[in-house]
């Protein structure tokens, strides 16, 4: 399959509009063609700039697996001397992980001469310091960056208006805006006051990180894999597009091999779907972490898989998705083994330890709850479950609804006088962008008078509790 040859604009549309083309059309053995080409042209350039080591994003999991041997399949093709070096950045993750990535590396040290020794990458703070320190995430990487810069705005932006319905002729707001469900994330008093569960002694003893106020952020991967991502040296990564909307953004706009001064990747498998992911492993015949549950003597389409993905164990991206296909699941009455459990579901089932110190002792559960996320399997989480869902219809009531809108952008506002180098942060939302706000929300007008109860409401909130203010700088 020959690369188009079209100037650098045409290519980015090019992959745009044919972006369905590529991933959902394109036979698997093209698809495995296209990411051996893709390996070479990465690898030829090495060679042109006299490279000689690169690494090979590697987590345990089936992707980085099947990673893995196309690079090595593609280097002894090419008979390279550059030294391939597997690397892992130590994740939250199952027992089984590192036991696999040893195993792996050696096995396949006994066939590619240039496969080094493993190097195994420490994250530069724990996940429990990530957690506490720079936030939970929550729903994906996208919504969590979202929320964590409306909260700490310096400015008046686009998205301190868009999440409110202000300056909505502003062309392409929709991929920037926070579903009407989840605005009740931004509001400071809901994430700090949890049901009383005082009176339950058995729910006390099991949340004991319960009071804990938290909040958001996107940082846990850059902390987890910060050290990785600083390695200058060039890098095979395994990441697909059809993950996520920025890596989906990201192959769109610099495609599978990123050659630039500053850093070199390649991400050959960008244009692959898991199908094509599992097809590769078992038609190679490849042992993959036992985690997942994989049985080779069966064909794909009778596997009961335990887990479709891996990485960080108490990872919440995409288990909101993932547990409302596992609820039409069950209401269809279909028996399918694990497909009838979330993961978290599983993780407690067949992991418990885990589950206990991942989910529960760091206060994971909270996230997941506020995210509707299901643990049909814990009756003590079930039970905090309803009691905070009804907090949160609470919350989107006709009596409170327009109260709350009103609350929460005053929270955003900046009404203190943040200094920060000599420079002084200080933006309010006039009233004109308030009433725009109620009219997006189909509420009735608000005027000055009742603007300032609400600005003068939070203040006091923030006194009487020793909040720092939303600790922008």
């Amino acid at each position: 399959m020959k690369q188009l040859e079209l100037p650098e604009p045409e290519i980015v549309a090019n992959r745009r509009s044919h972006y369905q083309e590529f991933v959902n059309d394109m036979p698997y053995k093209d698809k495995v063609f296209w990411a051996k080409q893709k390996i070479k042209e990465f690898f030829k350039e090495c060679n042109k700039r006299k490279i000689n080591e690169v690494t090979v994003s590697f987590s345990g999991g089936k992707d980085s697996t099947v990673l893995l041997d196309l690079v090595l399949k593609v280097h002894k093709e090419m008979q390279l001397k550059i030294k391939v070096v597997m690397i892992y950045a130590t994740e939250i993750t199952f027992p089984s992980t590192m036991k696999f990535i040893k195993h792996i590396n050696q096995k396949y040290q006994k066939e590619y001469e240039y496969l080094a020794d493993v190097t195994i990458v420490s994250p530069k703070k724990s996940w429990v310091e990530i957690l506490s320190q720079n936030g939970y995430p929550i729903y994906s990487k996208q919504v969590s960056t979202m929320i964590n810069r409306v909260k700490r705005a310096k400015t008046k932006n686009s998205l301190t208006k868009w999440f409110f319905g202000i300056d909505l002729d502003i062309s392409d707001t929709a991929k920037f805006k926070l579903s009407k469900n989840r605005l009740f994330l931004l509001d400071d008093k809901m994430l700090a006051e949890w049901p009383d569960i005082s009176s339950d002694q058995a729910m006390v003893e099991y949340f004991t990180k319960y009071q804990d106020k938290y909040f958001f952020s996107e940082k846990c991967c850059d902390f987890i894999k910060g050290n990785v991502k600083h390695d200058k040296r060039p890098s095979f990564i395994g990441t697909m597009a059809e993950e996520s909307q920025l890596r989906k953004k990201s192959w769109v706009q610099h495609g599978c091999n990123i050659f630039s001064k500053e850093a070199m990747k390649s991400r050959p498998l960008s244009i692959w779907k898991q199908r094509d992911i599992w097809k590769y492993i078992q038609d190679n015949d490849l042992e993959i972490n036992e985690a997942y549950g994989f049985d080779k003597t069966k064909p794909l389409a009778e596997q009961k898989l335990r887990f479709t993905r891996l990485g960080c164990t108490s990872c919440p991206y995409g288990s909101a998705i993932e547990d409302k296909f596992v609820e039409k699941i069950r209401e269809l009455k279909i028996d399918n083994g694990y497909e009838k459990l979330n993961r978290f579901e599983i993780l407690k089932q067949d992991y418990p330890n885990l589950y206990k110190s991942q989910v529960i002792a760091n206060g994971m559960y909270k996230i997941l709850i506020d995210m509707g996320v299901r643990i049909r399997t814990d009756d003590l989480y079930k039970k905090l479950y309803e009691m905070r869902h009804q907090q949160i219809e609470g919350w989107y009531s006709k009596d409170c609804y327009r109260k709350n809108i009103l609350r929460v952008m005053c929270q955003i506002e900046n009404f203190d006088d943040y200094k920060n180098k000599g420079e002084a942060y200080v933006w309010h939302y006039s009233l004109d962008e308030f009433n725009q706000s109620m009219k997006y929300f189909e509420f009735k007008q608000t005027n000055q008078k009742e603007v300032n109860k609400y600005r003068k409401e939070i203040r006091n909130y923030y006194s009487k509790n020793n909040i720092s203010i939303k600790n922008k700088l």
